[in-house]
């Protein structure tokens, strides 16, 4: 057993590879903490759960979660609200999860995580959270038979590097964006949006299991990487790349060739300069329908179009000779470029595109901000659909997907009904 911390989605420089490490283990595990009350999301349980379900693919174990509060100090004393715990746990339980475990049983009395609090308190006594811990274990027991082992069919992918993490680290392009906030804006992007992700890694042999593939900078990888991207977009795949993709080798050397490299052909142009950009930059005519958010910044590569359709142009005198986005068909598929760092706006309606192209549903996307669903298959093959509340006011929704039954409560659930969840509620419905 490995467990992954929350570092790993802070993108901290390191030689540990979870990968191959992954691959002498039976099970992996993560420890997983994330924000309480009004800060929690559920974002970070998708992620990491994305990241340490992908590395075999298997189920995995979350070996530590956040109980009451976390810190090394009275600073960050948080304790979550109602409800908030139960929700946690069902949305691990969702992205494949079999063991869901807190650090700790009891708060401790003295030493460095005096403040990071157990189920129970300082003074031993069953309280709020050990009730709702119960009812957590009253609703496994009841639902657990069909949940455990249950297996996730995503068509989206994030290519994860952890040797572009690593080589922009040691040769930066800005002090406040790198590969990890990049990844994450991706990640958060088709968060939002409701549609959930897998991840695959350099040593992935299995990116034919999905429709499209979102790729940070890549900016270290071998030849045989990006010629098994390019196969892949040949073949019908789909593509949404940022910049810096292709600009090294699996050494940290920067090829003799024009960039990107051996992803010319299916990028459809290539480039000889680029810039950071002092301050950002508008798009030339709003082409995304972005308003106020109609801007890029950072990084500007100068891309010299040879197949590759333009999105967006810089609206500059200088730089608006060249395009930020681009689009290339090649074979039966498509990629998409981003020359720059896009604002989150841009980068939703790109995502949106990209989803599209690849033949992607976003029915899900017009549940309310705050309702997430996950869906997966039980270990018997129905489908289960998870609706989450991430919010402290009741949410009502229309349950788009066949009839089932409400796992928890027994009630059955019609396509089309409208559903309405508490405030840090959810219902798991099983497809009949």
């Amino acid at each position: 057993m490995f467990a992954l911390s929350p570092r790993w989605q802070r993108g901290d420089p390191t030689d540990v590879d979870p990968y191959e490490i992954t691959k002498a283990l039976d099970i992996p595990s993560v420890n997983i903490y994330h924000g309480m009350q009004d800060s929690f999301t559920g974002e970070e349980i998708a992620y990491m759960g994305a990241f340490v379900r992908s590395l075999k693919p298997s189920n995995y174990l979350v070996t530590e979660t956040n109980a009451q509060t976390t810190g090394w100090s009275s600073e960050w004393q948080y304790p979550p609200y109602d409800g908030q715990l139960r929700l946690a746990a069902f949305a691990n339980v969702a992205d494949g999860a079999n063991l869901v475990a807190y650090w700790h049983w009891h708060s401790l009395h003295y030493g460095q995580e005096t403040y990071w609090k157990g189920v129970l308190a300082h003074d031993l006594e069953p309280n709020r959270i050990y009730g709702e811990v119960t009812r957590i274990a009253q609703d496994l027991k009841k639902a657990g038979p069909d949940l455990v082992n249950l297996k996730k069919k995503n068509k989206v992918a994030i290519l994860y590097s952890l040797d572009s993490i690593n080589g922009l680290s040691f040769m930066p392009f800005d002090k406040n964006t790198n590969y990890q906030t990049i990844l994450n804006q991706f990640s958060r992007m088709l968060y939002n949006l409701n549609v959930e992700a897998d991840f695959l890694y350099p040593q992935s042999r299995n990116f034919e299991d999905y429709s499209l593939v979102i790729v940070p900078p890549l900016y270290i990888a071998s030849d045989e990487l990006l010629d098994h991207l390019s196969a892949y977009v040949k073949n019908g795949g789909h593509i949404l790349m940022a910049f810096k993709s292709g600009f090294c080798n699996e050494n940290s050397t920067v090829r003799w060739t024009l960039a990107p490299g051996p992803l010319r052909e299916p990028a459809g142009f290539y480039y000889q300069e680029f810039s950071n950009l002092a301050k950002p930059l508008a798009l030339k005519g709003d082409p995304f329908k972005a308003g106020s958010e109609n801007q890029v910044s950072v990084w500007a590569e100068f891309l010299i179009p040879e197949k590759a359709k333009p999105l967006a142009y810089y609206d500059h005198p200088f730089f608006g000779k060249y395009p930020a986005v681009t689009r290339n068909t090649y074979g039966k598929g498509t990629l998409t470029y981003e020359g720059t760092k896009l604002s989150d706006k841009l980068q939703e309606k790109l995502m949106r595109e990209a989803l599209s192209l690849a033949g992607i549903s976003l029915t899900d996307s017009l549940l309310p901000a705050p309702v997430k669903v996950k869906h997966a298959e039980s270990a018997a093959g129905e489908p289960l659909h998870f609706y989450f509340n991430f919010s402290g006011r009741p949410q009502t929704f229309v349950y788009s997907y066949p009839d089932g039954i409400d796992l928890l409560s027994d009630k059955p659930i019609k396509k089309a009904q409208k559903i309405t969840l508490a405030p840090w509620d959810l219902i798991i419905v099983k497809v009949r």
